[in-house]
């Protein structure tokens, strides 16, 4: 089973692998290509179920998607993974610490819903609301969920109107089973991390609340944290300058 995958190969320069979010597909990163192209060489995919990786593995788990992307990732790279993607990404150094040479997560939460010891995430209302409105209506939930990631956040409007045009590449054929998997609580991954971590929120984020930046460094102290001021879910789009030099500084392409 092979996922798709879109290789932006620049010789001599270091690899970064891009993971995307829920409900999206490769295609989010697209404003930010060209200017990454200058310092890495990329490597983008689909998720499984999402965009156009229409094949679903069994069990559809953090565990089995990480061991599809291994199998066509570059053999060591940075990975950069936003929301879904950055959980997606976390497992990847945990299953092949040896391959992950950095981990950067935005606007990831390891564990998105409230529980008892991490109030710092999406209500449980809230999120089952959108998994039963995903089976009554799954066109208006992913509506719903564009329009909360860029909620309160810089340039809210043109950001809007950059995720409307992602096309529909292809049907997803695995919404409800990815959505599920935001409801588990991964913080043991970021607790096993051995590589490099930068993590970035947006401070008015509607779905990652930015408390759990405070959190999450309590998990693995000693990482590096980056709080966008103004920023909502997408802060690699409304702030791309500071989102990218942060990236390029803790690369080591920068001093």
């Amino acid at each position: 089973m092979t996922l798709y995958q879109q290789r932006l190969a620049q010789p001599g320069k270091p690899e970064l692998v891009l993971l995307h979010g829920w409900g999206m597909n490769a295609d989010v990163w697209q404003p930010l290509l060209d200017l990454l192209q200058l310092h890495y060489s990329l490597t983008l995919f689909d998720l499984p179920g999402l965009g156009r990786s229409q094949q679903v593995p069994t069990p559809y788990s953090i565990e089995t998607i990480a061991d599809q992307l291994l199998a066509g990732a570059p053999e060591q790279a940075h990975w950069l993974g936003w929301s879904l993607g950055g959980t997606v990404a976390a497992a990847v150094a945990n299953r092949a610490p040896q391959r992950v040479q950095s981990l950067t997560l935005i606007a990831s939460n390891p564990c998105f819903v409230q529980r008892d010891d991490w109030p710092s995430a999406m209500s449980s209302e809230i999120f089952t609301g959108f998994q039963h409105s995903l089976d009554v209506n799954t066109a208006k939930t992913l509506t719903r969920f564009i329009m909360l990631q860029t909620q309160g956040g810089n340039a809210a409007r043109d950001i809007l109107r950059q995720l409307k045009a992602i096309p529909a590449v292809a049907e997803p054929t695995a919404l409800p089973e990815s959505l599920a998997l935001l409801a588990q609580d991964q913080r043991q991954l970021i607790r096993n991390l051995s590589c490099p971590l930068l993590t970035i929120w947006g401070e008015n984020d509607q779905l990652v609340p930015v408390a759990a930046a405070d959190a999450v460094c309590a998990l693995l102290p000693g990482q590096q944290s980056l709080v966008v001021e103004g920023a909502g879910h997408l802060p690699f789009l409304s702030d791309t300058e500071q989102v990218l030099n942060t990236l390029i500084r803790f690369t080591g392409l920068q001093s």
